[in-house]
């Protein structure tokens, strides 16, 4: 999983195929674990790009794209957001829609 560090990527990383960003918080104990339940819960992680922001290092990606809560899961295709799961996330529904891609 790889890290989001400047606003103006993320431009350039939602316009992909099928792309998962995880929005999350530097002082949030639930974000830290979110990696190991995407990871274990999620069987086909591994046919999506995954990238992590911190809110708190790019407040702009927060009020664009409507953080409220964290840890935040939306997933883009080609720019268009397909699903966005916050604090308790359906799993399920995130392996359904990578099985619908791939």
């Amino acid at each position: 999983m790889q890290q989001i560090h400047k606003f103006k990527e993320v431009k350039d990383i939602i316009n992909k195929e099928l792309v998962m960003i995880v929005a999350k918080s530097h002082d949030c104990s639930s974000c830290k674990m979110i990696n190991k339940m995407l990871e274990t819960n999620v069987k086909n992680l591994d046919q999506i790009e995954v990238y992590n922001i911190y809110i708190d290092d790019i407040n702009q990606f927060r009020g664009e794209y409507l953080i409220f809560s964290v840890p935040t899961v939306v997933i883009f295709s080609e720019g268009k957001e397909l699903l966005r799961e916050s604090r308790y996330i359906n799993y399920d529904k995130i392996t359904r829609l990578i099985s619908m891609f791939k």
